[in-house]
């Protein structure tokens, strides 16, 4: 994320470049004057950042004093029941819109923006219209209304919604379970495997506060920004409802609009110019088709394919590539142990993936070993110095002063969330026929216990990106437990997300360390949230499954290219990889995908010459060129389709571009606005027409030449198949 710093209507203009799946994410600090930057390597002062600090009663990080007030007032209540009611209402329509995309050809990522908007107006509304009374339930005294909606609980809805409000990463477990491998997750197991995954992480980010939250140093970049946010919302009312009158103009016109390529004229989702000009052509549909092929002129008018990665906040590039191909892994696995059979995949064959899907994980194993050289190179003494600092700063920190006065939570709250979480994640791995030893399962938990501090430092203060596990998890059980696929998946699940929960909810806590929430109602928050989100994902997920299990496992082709399992076919290729088949046998000796293995090399060793490059010409500015975030931007080339491509660049293109640059004044107003409407309405739109037209209920629109695939040459123009 860039970040950049000037005068304007509120405190502070931050201007967030966040390079997701491109470039990946990455904060490059352009400060203003007042803080120092090392002309040689690029880094931050941090000694003369302490020297320019102005009074004890501001932050010694100026980036942070500009951005977070120094107010605060402890009698703001957070958890009202205008919190209760709208943290459960966002937080459900989040993880049910979230599980929903899921199984869709094109993601959406449910609107954090548009959370805060409406919640914002939704939370005015109740405190106008609310009984103002008060009711007692024995010595328990409470008000439906308890004045004004503040600051404070509309962060703890926001937070709410942005930690529940999600498809949790089990369900890529649940999906695969019940398309791939015949095995149906019935509600408590698959509640609980939600939960456990979700939660195992909390546990762990109470030991870690004093690490990665109360020291000043530990920066969350991404949080300035929800600061900032918040701030502007809640002391500038005018400006508040103009964003707001025009979100909901927006918002009217693309609900409406989203019902004619969704449901009444298909063909506007992905219109493939060379399939129209040669229907027929094998060649012409591999480099048109948006869903099957390179996406080379390629059009959609279509938000969910447009908006995919949020083209008004994301700046992105994307490369080409295919799908991998299909594997039948249930006739090399043995029914009764749910491993390998040896035999049969003699007999049947080995696994085969695409080229792209090869280099998918070339640049993986490249990114793992490229972000170690790269931040010890660019970022490793700044790191040192900062978090050497932290502890010392900590007492001169204003922030910490002002928490002080509330609570914390107990460390056994986190104790108890952590030794539980655990007892289910082992239990799961024998009741769900995961097959995943107890020994395993532990191993998974203390891979993220042993490497959250290091890449939780990396995430506070440089780059506020953080480097993923899953493929050394997967790798790792692969190794250990050959032939178990559903083990495989199952240690990957608990490893990885353990430590993607952990610093999510550090994030958070520091968040509401600069919004003074108490540390209390954060954690509550969190728990809730993620239990309401759990509950809601297994349910939407199972709907779905239930109504569209054709297209979901290729068993039958969705003639109007809405539906697919893309990213549970991503998730069980993984499976295959990695446990079915083992990485001994995928990537060992004399193996034909043995050269990837080169890619640990490789990315250790090129951020090397970009380094002394930077270091002979540093106003070159060759500490821009970002090995990992590359690599990490080239290995999402087969998982996604491509009818995004074209018209999610010039959307980016006039949002980032031409409009930042040329009117800026209306980008700082309401471009953000913009893309929470554009995002909002059209996953509505969609989960309703779901819900009512196609799904649950079958209201089919008439067909014609727009929406009718009867033919073979009509066919190609959304699927781009023949």
């Amino acid at each position: 994320m860039q970040q950049e710093f000037a005068n304007s209507d509120i405190i502070l203009l931050l201007h967030t470049k966040i390079f997701i799946y491109g470039f990946g994410v990455r904060l490059v600090e352009n400060l203003d004057e007042s803080t120092d930057i090392n002309p040689e390597k690029g880094e931050i002062d941090v000694e003369k950042e302490k020297k320019d600090t102005i009074n004890d009663d501001d932050s010694p990080i100026p980036m942070v004093a500009a951005a977070v007030s120094t107010e605060d007032d402890p009698s703001l209540p957070c958890l009202t029941f205008r919190f209760w009611v709208l943290s459960t209402f966002f937080t459900a329509l989040g993880a049910a819109i979230s599980t929903f995309y899921y199984f869709r050809p094109n993601s959406q990522t449910y609107s954090v923006f548009f959370v805060l908007l409406i919640s914002f107006f939704l939370g005015h509304v109740m405190a106008k219209v609310l009984p103002t009374r008060k009711f007692r339930i024995w010595r328990w005294e409470f008000s439906l209304n308890p004045g004004p909606f503040n600051i404070k609980e509309h962060v703890c809805i926001v937070i709410a919604a942005n930690t529940g409000g999600v498809s949790a990463y089990a369900i890529d477990v649940i999906s695969i379970q019940e398309l791939f491998y015949n095995t149906h997750i019935p509600f408590l197991k698959g509640f609980l495997l939600l939960v456990s995954s979700q939660v195992l992480g909390y546990g762990m980010a109470g030991f870690l506060r004093k690490y990665l939250v109360r020291p000043a140093n530990m920066i969350w970049p991404v949080n300035l920004v929800y600061s900032t946010l918040f701030s502007s919302f809640h002391n500038s009312m005018p400006a508040a409802r103009q964003k707001l009158r025009y979100y909901a103009i927006v918002f009217v016109i693309v609900f409406i609009w989203q019902f004619v390529p969704v449901y009444m004229f298909n063909l506007l989702t992905s219109i493939a110019l060379l399939c129209l000009i040669s229907p027929y052509s094998k060649v012409m549909n591999r480099l048109g088709s948006g869903y099957h092929g390179s996406g080379i002129l390629n059009f959609s008018l279509d938000w969910n394919a447009i908006g995919q990665f949020g083209p008004l906040y994301t700046p992105w590039h994307v490369g080409f590539g295919e799908l991998f191909c299909r594997y039948d892994q249930l006739s090399i696995l043995d029914k009764e142990t749910g491993s390998l059979n040896e035999t049969a995949y003699e007999n049947y064959s080995p696994v085969y993936i695409s080229t792209s899907f090869a280099f998918t994980y070339l640049y993986s194993f490249m990114m793992l070993t490229a972000t170690i050289s790269h931040v010890y190179l660019f970022y490793g003494e700044e790191i040192w110095k900062r978090f050497k600092a932290s502890r010392k700063e900590e007492e001169k920190d204003v922030h910490c002063r002002m928490m002080d006065k509330y609570p914390e939570v107990p460390n056994f709250w986190y104790a108890a969330v952590f030794v539980s979480m655990a007892a289910i994640a082992i239990a799961l791995g024998y009741i769900n026929d995961a097959h995943l030893p107890w020994w395993a399962q532990l191993l998974s938990i203390a891979i993220a216990v042993s490497m959250v501090l290091p890449i939780g430092v990396i995430t506070a203060i440089s780059s506020n990106t953080q480097l993923g596990l899953n493929v050394i998890t997967e790798m790792i059980c692969g190794y250990m437990l050959p032939g178990n696929p559903i083990a495989n998946v199952y240690f990957k699940l608990y490893g990885y997300m353990a430590l993607y929960q952990c610093l999510l909810l550090l994030s958070d806590l520091k968040l509401g360390h600069y919004m003074k929430i108490p540390p209390r109602y954060m954690f509550i928050s969190q728990l809730y949230a993620t239990i309401i989100g759990a509950f809601v994902n297994y349910w939407v997920c199972q709907l779905i499954i239930q109504y569209k299990r054709p297209y979901l496992d290729n068993t039958e082709v969705d003639p109007t290219g809405q539906w697919s399992a893309n990213q549970s076919q991503i998730f069980n290729t993984a499976s295959i990889v990695w446990g079915l088949i083992g990485p001994a046998k995928t990537f060992g000796p004399g193996t034909f995908y043995q050269p990837l293995l080169w890619g640990f090399v490789i990315g250790f060793v090129l951020p090397i010459p970009i380094y002394l490059l930077h270091r002979r010409f540093p106003k070159a500015r060759f500490d821009l060129v970002n090995i990992p975030l590359i690599c990490t931007g080239l290995s999402i080339i087969p998982q996604y389709y491509r009818n995004f491509i074209i018209m999610g660049f010039l959307a980016s293109f006039m949002s980032q571009y031409y409009a930042y640059r040329y009117k800026n004044r209306w980008w700082n107003k309401y471009n953000y606005a913009l893309s929470a409407a554009l995002d909002s309405a059209t996953q509505i739109a969609t989960t309703i027409i779901f819900f009512c037209f196609s799904g649950i209920v079958q209201i089919p629109f008439p067909e014609w030449w727009g929406n009718n695939q009867a033919s073979e040459g009509e066919r190609c123009f959304v699927s781009g198949e023949i």
